[in-house]
This record gives structure tokens, C-alpha cells and sequence, in this order.
């Protein structure tokens, strides 16, 4: 059963400093260039992490999706890639439960996290982006920096698993999507 928590709305003062960052960052080059490179960042990448796929994903596919100058969007991801490939049927195995959109996404996380030395948010939620970038946002270092220090940090109680904290963090970004009219 997938947990469906009510989050707090935005105060209205955040949407409006996000606003305004948005409006100021839609100037730049690296806006231009990460919007740009988005759909081919999707179509090259989506194929891989396919359900009927990811039971063959190659080592080489696997890491090529880590590398930023691939990803263009994610630095760091490769330096798990060496723990997470170490056995690659397992990795496999922990991609086929993740990508299982029958199964709810918290415990898809807290399975394939378990499964997989080195996957942690950073990696698993990019791949969930990747394959439904409407529906599932990334939760990494950035984005809880961004989020605490915007004061819209989500409670979690005390020993609630990494997926359904990640259901709490996600229900959040969605909500920014919504708000500011972008994509997650």
C-alpha cells in the first residue's frame, strides 16, 4: 500500500523567492544548456533503466548514466559506480524492483537500496526521475540543503524508512513543480 501523506502547503513567501530565483536563473547559460540537453538526456537514458531492460543493463550502460558529462545534471554519482557494479546481477536485480511501477515506490527504495552497496538517494532517485520525470523528483544533497534552508524540510518520525521519507520529500516536490510551473 503506498503511503499518501498530506504535506503542508508552501507558504507563499518561499513560492515567491523560488519564483524569483527561477525568473533570474532563466538568463543564464547554464540554464539554457541543462533545458536543452534534457530530452536527449531522456531519450538516451530512459531505454536503459526500461523494465524489460534493466535485467541486461551492461557495466558500461550503468556508469555511463553516473558521469555528469552524460547525465548533465547530476556531479558525484559516479563515485559509487565501482561498489554499486561490483556485482552486477545484484544491481540488476535491485533495478528490476525499483522500476516496478506495480510495486509502491517506498518500498521499491527500501528494497533496492538494501540490495545495492552504494545506491543510495542520490542515484536511486535520479534513476526514478529518469524514468518518470513527471512523476518523481530527485532527493539528494542539494535539494534537502535547499529545501532546509528554505525552512519547507518535511518531518519524518523517528525510524520511518528511507522510502516513505522519500514519499514526504517527493509529495514536496511536487508541489513545487505545481507552484512554480516547471518540470522536477
Amino acid at each position: 500500500m503506498e503511503i499518501m501523506v498530506a504535506s503542508a502547503p508552501v507558504p507563499a513567501d518561499v513560492i515567491g523567492k523560488l519564483r524569483e530565483a527561477l525568473a533570474s536563473i532563466k538568463n543564464t547559460d547554464i540554464y539554457e544548456e541543462v533545458v536543452e540537453l534534457k530530452d536527449a538526456v531522456l531519450a538516451r537514458f530512459q531505454p536503459f533503466f526500461n523494465p524489460d531492460h534493466v535485467t541486461d543493463i551492461t557495466e558500461e550502460e550503468f556508469r555511463s548514466f553516473l558521469l555528469f558529462d552524460n547525465n548533465h545534471h547530476w556531479t558525484g554519482l559516479h563515485r559509487q559506480g565501482p561498489r554499486m557494479c561490483a556485482d552486477m546481477n545484484r544491481l540488476r536485480d535491485a533495478l528490476a524492483i525499483l522500476v516496478d511501477e506495480a510495486q509502491p515506490v517506498a518500498d521499491r527504495l527500501d528494497r533496492a537500496i538494501k540490495m545495492v552497496s552504494g545506491m543510495g538517494k542520490n542515484v536511486a532517485t535520479a534513476i526514478l526521475l529518469v524514468m518518470q520525470p513527471d512523476q518523481y523528483g530527485v532527493w539528494n544533497n542539494r535539494s534537502e540543503a535547499n529545501m532546509k534552508r528554505l525552512g519547507i524540510w518535511p518531518e519524518f518520525d523517528h525510524g520511518e524508512s528511507f522510502g516513505n521519507r522519500y514519499v514526504k520529500v517527493n509529495q514536496l516536490l511536487l508541489q513545487l513543480r505545481d507552484a512554480l510551473q516547471t518540470d522536477l
